[in-house]
């Protein structure tokens, strides 16, 4: 099935993924400089978009739309579940505090570092998942329908970008999410 985003002029979404990953890391090695001179606003701010540009990678490679927060949220989710693995929306939760702490400033040096090493597990298992090159499982029900609102344009934005390309997220404003899933599948506890 050819899904719109590959119609799109511009970078190929696998171009898009790779661009990403590469963003990731940077902003992973400025968080750690940042870090270490003790500026915690930037390192909270740069820890948010590793974190958020490695999701950005998988949903491009997998051609999901993620102008959001909410997608990149649901996008993190849908890996988590179908990778078994609890640190992928662990690290990208831990990474949304982080991005919480840059306009309250309320962590402490040693809970920016914590969030750091979750958001450097989020990005090396993105990077492996991506280098694996292998279909993703089927999960549930519920998981393919989260996977279908992120392949489906819910935002005006959306439509745009199938029309023009896209644009970098930083350019794009944030849409509002068409509401919370209801009967998300259950998921046990640590990783499997």
């Amino acid at each position: 099935m050819v899904l719109p985003l590959d119609t799109a002029p511009g970078p190929s979404p696998d171009e898009e993924a790779a661009r990403n990953m590469e963003i990731s890391y940077n902003f992973l090695r400025q968080a750690r400089e940042e870090l270490a001179r003790e500026d915690l606003l930037q390192a909270s701010n740069k820890t948010w978009g590793a974190a958020a540009y490695a999701i950005k990678a998988m949903a491009e490679k997998r051609r999901w739309f993620n102008d959001a927060d909410w997608k990149l949220r649901e996008a993190a989710w849908v890996i988590s579940a179908e990778q078994e693995d609890d640190d992928i929306m662990m690290g990208f939760l831990a990474a949304r505090e982080a991005h919480y702490d840059f306009y309250h400033h309320e962590e402490d040096a040693y809970t920016i570092e914590r969030i750091i090493i979750a958001a450097e597990r989020l990005v090396t298992k993105i990077d492996a998942i991506l280098a694996a090159r292998a279909l993703p499982p089927f999960v549930s029900d519920q998981v393919q329908l989260m996977i279908e609102r992120l392949q489906t344009p819910t935002s005006a934005m959306d439509r745009d970008r199938l029309a023009s390309g896209r644009q970098p997220m930083s350019e794009r404003p944030p849409a509002l999410p068409p509401g919370p899933p209801e009967d998300l599948p259950a998921r046990g506890t640590g990783n499997r």
